[in-house]
């Protein structure tokens, strides 16, 4: 009985371990980060939004453009969200730099989710499920209409003014 109990500790223990690998939002200081996504993570969390306008943005920690127009994104984000926008980060950071991202986020105090992308798969596949033409540039945003359909795409550095106007045209 007892080498039963000690074998079903030590699952639950190496479950929890594995679980805490493949869920960073659970940690105590990453509130702000809502896990992982590859190619298909990243189409399923558009579409969840699906009824809203959903502002995709692409950023990294080590990208100082991406840093100065974030502000704006939650500036956005909290003027619009009671009118159906939606804002959705994704950190396109190696997971080595999860101290980094987490730092960033606590700081920049997001009140809309932010993923990080998820280490290895097929990098291409990410980018083309994001928009075929991309070619890797950051900060890299993509406006979809409440329908879904991607309807607008603003690379480089956005200031509050050009966001605005991206979703202000698909609210009327």
């Amino acid at each position: 009985m007892t080498r039963l109990r000690n074998a079903g500790a030590a699952a639950v223990a190496a479950l929890a371990v594995w679980l805490a690998t493949l869920s960073p939002a659970t940690a105590v200081d990453a509130p702000r980060l809502a896990g992982e996504l590859d190619a298909k993570g990243l189409v399923a969390a558009v579409a969840a939004q699906h009824g809203n306008v959903v502002v995709l943005n692409f950023w990294a920690t080590w990208c100082v453009p991406c840093r100065e127009e974030f502000p704006d994104l939650v500036r956005l984000e909290k003027a619009y969200r009671a009118r159906g926008v939606s804002v959705l980060g994704v950190s396109i950071d190696l997971p080595k730099d999860m101290p980094r991202i987490e730092k960033f986020l606590s700081a920049s105090a997001p009140d809309f989710p932010n993923y990080i992308k998820r280490a290895g798969g097929d990098d291409q596949d990410f980018i083309e499920s994001v928009d075929p033409k991309w070619g890797g540039e950051l900060p890299f945003t993509v406006v979809y209409g409440r329908d879904g359909k991607k309807a607008q795409v603003l690379s480089g550095k956005q200031t509050y003014a050009s966001f605005e106007k991206a979703v202000a045209a698909l609210l009327k």
